[in-house]
């Protein structure tokens, strides 16, 4: 059994990831996560606030906010607030980045695993009440405090592709949230897995999150919106990723100039049916439930659905949770 969530962005307007809160529990949203769109829309901690007092019932997560765009003061601040605020649901989902957003903010690190590595630690200290004091290439601090009268374990998940950031998720993260094709995320799994057994942990104490683009055939549904989204995806792919796809490589190539360049709109022109199917889950609904029971099969333990979102999605969504219900 998986659990079957929501993936919302604070690009999103505040009625539409108002609603998705508000009906959590009537749809049977098990978890709602917030990505954070760089310099778009809402702000992100507002954001995941409100939507822990809108889902009063239903787990939260960030997924992701970059650690390498706030301070981690910012960070292990929020995070003990949402914490609070969700009376323990919220989840504390981080990585690097995305990279089109870094190379958009000018941000370069030499060594992201051992930046990303390094900050998880302080972070935890923090949240155990310890005084920190630390310097890398995301900031430093100096006998610096949250002033916790008592400590704090706030789940940490990691938004990450590579080899060795799949590495580091198996030895110090409760879960990890992964996007890409099927095969992949085969690998991804194992490689996890893999990490864990090896530091002496187990693997099903890992949770595996599975956020896709889902893209619903349905009257009045934007393509053009699922190509960009798809575009993106593509755009942000590690090289070794797509280095193992049985794929086009010339138009994955021409999709990741074009949006280097100009934007995910840009490379909507070069995206085809065949990378959309590869790197979306789209197709009617009972197809793509279909795809929810393979990836949990795969040992994914969590699945996300959205975005996009358009058309009728409102109605979609709860024809989809309805589909997932009805074969539990």
């Amino acid at each position: 059994m998986y659990r079957a969530s929501v993936g919302i962005t604070t690009n999103m307007k505040p009625k539409a990831t108002g609603w998705i809160a508000s009906n959590a529990e009537r749809l049977g949203i098990e978890g709602i996560w917030i990505g954070e769109d760089i310099d778009l829309g809402q702000d992100v901690f507002v954001l995941t606030a409100a939507t822990l007092i809108q889902a009063s019932k239903t787990r939260v997560g960030t997924a992701i906010i970059p650690v390498a765009v706030h301070s981690i003061k910012t960070l292990a601040r929020a995070a003990v607030t949402l914490y609070q605020t969700g009376g323990g649901r919220f989840v504390f989902g981080t990585g690097i980045g995305g990279i089109q957003d870094l190379k958009s903010l000018g941000i370069s690190l030499t060594k992201p695993v051992s930046e990303l590595r390094k900050a998880i630690s302080v972070l935890r200290k923090l949240w155990a009440g310890e005084a920190v004091t630390v310097e890398s290439e995301l900031g430093q601090l100096k006998d610096f405090d949250l002033g916790l009268k008592k400590p704090f374990q706030i789940p940490v998940f990691l938004g990450v592709r590579g080899p060795q950031m799949l590495k580091l998720t198996g030895q110090v993260a409760d879960g990890v949230i992964l996007s890409g094709p099927f095969d992949y995320l085969k690998d991804a799994v194992r490689r996890v897995d893999k990490a864990a057994e090896n530091s002496g942990r187990s693997a099903k104490d890992i949770e595996k999150v599975a956020w896709l683009p889902t893209i619903p055939s349905f009257e009045g549904s934007d393509e053009g919106l699922a190509k960009r989204v798809v575009a993106l995806v593509v755009a942000d792919m590690p090289l070794q990723v797509v280095d193992m796809l049985d794929v086009d490589t010339q138009r994955v190539t021409q999709i990741r100039e074009a949006v280097a360049k100009s934007g995910p709109s840009a490379g909507i022109p070069f995206v085809n049916q065949e990378i959309i199917d590869m790197f979306s889950i789209s197709g009617e609904i009972a197809y793509m439930v279909d795809r929810f029971e393979t990836l949990a099969r795969m040992g994914l333990t969590e699945v996300v659905l959205g975005p996009p979102f358009s058309g009728n999605w409102r109605g979609t969504m709860t024809e989809v949770f309805q589909e997932i219900k009805r074969r539990r």
